[in-house]
């Protein structure tokens, strides 16, 4: 009965993570780039029984020799769904939506000081433009959540009220000058994008952004070797757009009625193999 009781416990606190999978990417189906997550099950332990040898033992036992019990089951993999999402035009002309792979890169001031950013990132890419305080004139891309859109170099980008911006489908910014019909250039900063070959390493830091945890690398590697700048070549973005989330509400809704269905059946087998367990005890103590 015990054994029943571990088995039922474990398999509610496995319901329960996916519940709060679910949960997540249903609250997220309305944010720009937002990926869905998925969440699939493990066993945790399996034993082979066999039956005791020797004449008169296991005397009218059915049981087959080398039958397996299991002890239940645990969350497995928490995998990120990469499917892009559907375009959505708006009126902001620094939105941008990228297509196929890749993830903007956001900055924000390292807590170690000196200047340094820490860098996570990120699909949302409804930018929106903010006065540079210590630079009067100049205004940098920033994210919602106040993080600096860096370029290919990892450095905030940075803009001039003497030029009109156009984000060209390649990433690359081009200026074109407000009070000369002359003197249009590309700009020497372009918007980085980087590949992250494997996106299941990214922890969810909230505000739909992403980072890395160092403890969930493989040993032996750090965050280079998972981020690689794309080049000019690979990048399609598209002004004036953003990606939609990639959560289908008819999907959640039916991943959340069957594992509601499966945490009411353990639920209810605890249940049972509580009162039998009470059932037991009376006896004995009888």
């Amino acid at each position: 009965m015990n054994t029943s009781l571990n088995i039922s416990a474990g398999s509610l606190r496995a319901y329960q993570q996916k519940l709060d999978t679910i949960s997540n990417n249903v609250a997220n189906v309305n944010t720009p780039g937002f990926k869905r997550t998925r969440q699939s099950f493990t066993e945790i332990l399996a034993n082979q029984i066999n039956n005791q040898a020797g004449a008169g033992q296991e005397v009218g036992r059915l049981t087959p020799n080398g039958i397996r019990v299991g002890y239940g089951t645990r969350t497995g993999l928490t995998q990120m769904d990469t499917t892009q999402g559907a375009p959505m035009q708006t009126d902001n002309p620094f939105a941008m939506m990228i297509n196929g792979s890749g993830y903007f890169q956001i900055g924000y001031p390292s807590q170690t000081g000196g200047g340094a950013l820490e860098t996570r990132y990120t699909r949302d890419g409804n930018f929106q433009i903010s006065p540079n305080s210590d630079t009067p004139g100049t205004y940098n891309l920033v994210h919602p959540n106040g993080g600096y859109l860096l370029d290919q170099n990892g450095n905030p980008i940075v803009l001039n009220d003497q030029h009109e911006v156009q984000i060209q489908s390649n990433g690359q910014i081009f200026l074109k000058n407000k009070n000369t019909v002359s003197g249009d250039f590309i700009s020497a900063q372009r918007v980085g994008i980087v590949d992250i070959q494997n996106p299941n390493l990214l922890k969810n830091l909230g505000g739909n952004q992403y980072s890395f945890d160092p403890a969930a690398l493989p040993n032996g590697t750090n965050q280079a070797n998972f981020v690689r700048a794309m080049g000019v070549n690979e990048i399609s973005v598209t002004s004036g757009y953003l990606e939609a989330s990639n959560v289908d509400l008819a999907t959640e809704m039916t991943e959340l009625l069957l594992t509601q269905r499966g945490f009411q059946l353990n639920a209810r087998a605890m249940t049972y193999a509580d009162q039998m367990l009470g059932i037991a005890n009376g006896i004995i103590k009888s």
